[in-house]
């Protein structure tokens, strides 16, 4: 299976492989803690990992302000001047939204998982030192899947821009 292949497969459903992969990693680290393999330490005041979710579902939702505002710009630049290049290619065809709604989407799940973990944290305190490990390292999972997500349609789009400067 190629590269691509496996990523436009990641795209059509990322929510659905970040819960596969999330789980794997739960049962795992399940496991390895049962069979004294390594051993979890958990303090029970740490709440950060929520606030780090909150933090860059912000800089994904800057990420999307800019891209809607660029699409903006390049329909009023397209109405003057008539003119095209792959990155308002881009802005005009389906990639375009397909990419704002995984953005959106992530921002969503980032909101979300971060808010149910320091729910968590401050109405079930008791529960908390027991099994907030687990729901960090859910948070953290899924904080680096959106991330790495929003950084690789970043990428692609810096490199549309980047093939329109060296011509």
């Amino acid at each position: 299976m190629s590269k691509s292949s496996l990523l436009d497969k990641y795209y059509k459903s990322p929510l659905l492989y970040d819960l596969i992969i999330i789980v794997l990693v739960i049962l795992s680290i399940i496991y390895l803690t049962e069979n004294d393999i390594f051993d979890l330490y958990f303090d029970c005041e740490s709440k950060e990992i929520a606030g780090i979710g909150i933090t860059i579902s912000g800089f994904i939702l800057t990420i999307l302000t800019i891209l809607l505002t660029l699409k903006s710009n390049s329909i009023e630049s397209k109405r003057k001047k008539g003119e095209s290049n792959s990155f308002k290619i881009f802005l005009a065809s389906p990639l375009y939204s397909k990419s704002v709604i995984i953005l959106k989407n992530g921002v969503l799940t980032l909101l979300i998982v971060s808010f149910i973990t320091l729910g968590f944290s401050i109405f079930f305190e008791r529960y908390y030192c027991e099994y907030g490990v687990y729901a960090n390292i859910v948070c953290i999972i899924f904080i680096l899947l959106v991330f790495l997500r929003s950084f690789y349609i970043l990428n692609l789009i810096f490199k549309m821009q980047n093939i329109e400067n060296d011509n």
